[in-house]
Formats: structure tokens, sequence, C-alpha cells
């Protein structure tokens, strides 16, 4: 079988979970003896936008689009005719027996209807809500609150503070650069992007609501996004999979044919556990906790600082806290980060590679998860699990739903620092009574499978799909 797999991003430039569910599974399905072939979007204004360019990842061939974000219109945003044409062409050459769209963002919801005009089955996983939610799919208002729900009129409001294209300077910037790079080799992008600096550091608190003709003028291209998304998903794709069951009911609310949509959840890294055994604590050691995560306000590393400055003297002596992960995004949030961080000889730390994570997990007693966005399945948490942390999330969605599924850990209510504090000190009290960390032995079982099964599985789904075959698996 030949599998087109399409996804926004791909790494090993990006390795955030939707990229490393597309690519860890498209290894396996490749493994198996199927072809797969990859077509995703990268930013990279040394180059034309819009072309094209080929390179192998794991052994498979990827194509990528060069996506400067030169969008002119809102539409453009989910559908735009110029990506179009250049997806039929790969369409055309890759010749797919069926196509796994694993994102829409930054490519174009016509993938899906070219599709269709060639008889290619579609299966897709919808790994967030960018169905409905046009900013990023998160679910977040500028003003810092969590919506649960699509509303038109809200989206209207928070729209217009979403950079969803360049300006005219960043484009006629970006055009020089690939002309300098075209005429001389060299590529200055680089040296552009440190001199542009600076990066969002607030939380929300710097929202100003727009003028009411803007808002409607956003919710009224709220209400033509979602009566062409949806009916074309419900025309195009043959089966959706959601790696959680919460999705479920939101999708169907949103306009989703129930018969179509199957719950299939992310696997469990047990190989790469495995190669890195656990660093059991030493008595009378620090309890060792971790966050893990992109430096960004809606992963709520600021809210873990709050909680661990409440925490009793004695507690906070007795454990110590790293903060890792990707700290690019939003340079000024990531400084203030560390400006709290510092009187209490909290950690601040920048990205890992994969082999890093896993190292870092094998010697983590306690992971914090306290995401104030609605996480569809984190794989950070599966990565703590199978390396025997326990973890305190977020009583939200997917995280919710793993502690509800067996993963060892706490939860605590939204965004409350009470909350969380009092999640941190029962959980450290805990690990200081066992004397050592107390990772249990685990393994695969039907709740965390590993990424092979997930993958068998995503296989049968292919061969459903060409057989016109709607019923679920198992």
């Amino acid at each position: 079988m030949r599998v087109l797999l399409a996804t926004h991003l791909y790494p090993p430039r990006h390795t955030a979970g939707v990229e490393v569910f597309a690519s860890v599974t498209a290894a396996h399905v490749a493994d198996a003896g199927h072809e797969v072939v990859v077509v995703t979007t990268e930013k990279d204004i040394a180059l034309p936008d819009l072309s094209t360019r080929e390179r192998e990842h794991g052994g498979l061939r990827v194509i990528e689009l060069i996506n400067n974000l030169f969008a002119t219109d809102f539409e453009e945003t989910w559908r735009r005719t110029a990506i179009d044409r250049v997806l039929a062409g790969v369409l055309d050459e890759v010749r797919p027996d069926v196509v796994h769209v694993h994102h829409l963002l930054y490519l174009s919801a016509g993938l899906l209807d070219l599709c269709s005009e060639r008889g290619i089955p579609v299966v897709m996983t919808i790994h967030d809500f960018w169905l409905g939610c046009a900013r990023f799919g998160q679910l977040l208002h500028p003003d810092g609150s969590r919506c649960d729900h699509v509303n038109k009129a809200r989206c209207g409001t928070c729209l217009p503070s979403f950079k969803w294209k360049q300006t005219d300077l960043e484009r006629r910037v970006a055009r020089g650069i690939s002309a300098v790079r075209s005429a001389t080799g060299l590529d200055v992008s680089g040296a552009a992007r440190r001199l542009a600096g600076g990066g969002a550091s607030g939380r929300g608190g710097g929202w100003t609501p727009p003028s009411a003709e803007e808002a409607l003028r956003f919710e009224q291209g709220v209400g033509r996004r979602l009566a062409d998304l949806v009916p074309t998903v419900r025309r195009c794709v043959d089966r959706v999979l959601l790696p959680a069951r919460f999705m479920v009911p939101w999708f169907e609310e949103l306009g989703l044919d129930r018969a179509r949509l199957h719950v299939e959840t992310t696997g469990v890294d047990w190989e790469g556990a495995a190669r890195h055994p656990r660093v059991e604590r030493a008595p009378g050691a620090p309890v060792r906790v971790l966050f893990l995560g992109s430096l960004v306000p809606h992963k709520a590393p600021h809210l873990l600082l709050e909680a661990w400055a409440k925490l009793p003297e004695a507690i906070r002596a007795a454990a110590r806290l790293r903060i890792l992960g990707p700290d690019q995004h939003q340079p000024g949030y990531v400084e203030a980060l560390r400006s709290t961080a510092r009187p209490m000889g909290v950690t601040v730390g920048g990205a890992l590679g994969r082999e890093e994570v896993r190292e870092e997990m094998a010697r983590t007693d306690l992971l914090v998860t306290p995401s104030q966005w609605t996480e569809i399945r984190p794989l950070v948490m599966l990565e703590a699990f199978a390396a025997g942390a326990r973890v305190v999330a977020t009583d939200l969605g997917g995280m919710a739903e793993l502690v509800a599924d067996g993963l060892p850990g706490s939860l605590f209510p939204e965004g409350e620092v009470g909350g969380l504090r009092t999640a941190l000190e029962a959980e450290i009290q805990t690990a200081l009574g066992e004397g050592e960390s107390g990772g249990a032995a685990r393994g695969p079982s039907p709740r965390f499978r590993p990424w092979s099964e997930v993958s068998s599985a995503l296989i049968e789904h292919y061969d459903r799909a060409v057989r016109g075959d709607r019923a679920p698996i198992g």
C-alpha cells in the first residue's frame, strides 16, 4: 500500500506531539512493508514562497512546501488555491492508495477535495481543535480565558489579535532575503530574525478588545470557515481518528458524523524508555520534580513557579524543580520565568533532543503538567509514565483522561495555584516517605499500547478506508 502522510510540520526541526505521532507511526507503517511519503510545510524566508524541496527523514521521502505565511486574506489560512496546485502535483506524482491527514494548518483544506476528485480515500487524525478554532486549535482567548465551545461572536473578539499573516514589510524583507540566497548562495535569514528580536511576553493581560466593526468582520469570517471546513471533512474524509475519548462529543457538536469518528489513542514509547533504565533516587536525596514542555503561557510553567513559592520551606528544600523546554517562542515570557525562578534555585533550561528527554525522564520522580488549555493526550505524560514517574496535571481534557485510565498521579483544578500547591506537597511527601523514587514496573496494556500496536491499528484503518468499510475496529 502506498500512503501519503500530510501534516503541517515534521521532524527533525519540529518535535511536538503531532510531529512525534506522525513520524513514529509512519516509520512503523513503513517497517510493515508499506510505502510512506510525507508532505509537510516549512517556513524558510530564504527560499521562494510556495516552492518545494525534498529531503529524507528516518528513511522516508519528505516533500516540503515552503509556506512563509504570505496569505493576504483570512480564508487563505485554511484554503489556498496556490497551495492546492502544489498538492495536486504531489498527489498525481505519488499516486497514493490512501492519504492520512494529521494536520491541515499551513496546508489547505483543498487537499481533501483533491483526494475526493481522484477517488483517493482519506483517513484524518484530529490532534487538536483547529477544525473549529482558527487560533492554532487551542481554544484560548487572548484575554487569557479558555473556550469550551466555538462561539463565533467570541472568535470575532479573538482573531483580530492573531498574527495569521506576514506584514507587507515582512514579505518584502523575505523576498529580498530569498533573492540574495538565489544570487549568492548566502542565507541571511538568521541575522534578520535576530535583528527583529522581541516576542510576546504576557499571559493575555495586554489584550485590547477590537472595534465592533473589526470583531464583526472576523465573526463573519469564522462563519465562512466553519461552513467550509466541517462540510468538507464530512464529504471527503472516510475515517476520522480521535486520540482521546473526551473529544468525541465535542466534534459531534461541531457537526462531524458520529459514525465516522473512531477513538485511536496515541502510543507509549516503551522501547525508548527501556533504553534508559530508571535512575533511582538515593535515600535522603531531593525529590526530582520536572516540567517539560514549551515555555509559553498556555503551558503554564509560571503557575508551577507560583505554586512552588507557596510550598512550606521544608518541602521545597526536600525537592528539586527543573523547568525545561523550547524557549524561543516568547523571549520576554521566558526571561520573566527565569527572574522568578532564580531566587528559588529553580533551573529554567531550553529544549531537549528525543534521547535527552528519555534520559531526563529516567531520573524524574514527579512530572508536572499544569497546562491551561485542553491538552488532548500529552505524550510527555506518557513518557513519564513509561519511565516510572508519577504526574501532577490539570483536571482537564486528555490530562484528566490519562489519570482516569490509570496513569499514576494527582489532578488539580485548572489554573488554581492553591490546588497545584496542595497536589505538589502531597506527592513530594509521598515520595519522601518511600525513601526513593518508588517507580513501579510498568508495561503495555490495552489503555497504554506501544507505538507498534497503534501503527498496526492505523494500517487497519487504511485498509478499511480503501475498501469503503466504515465499521469500527474491534
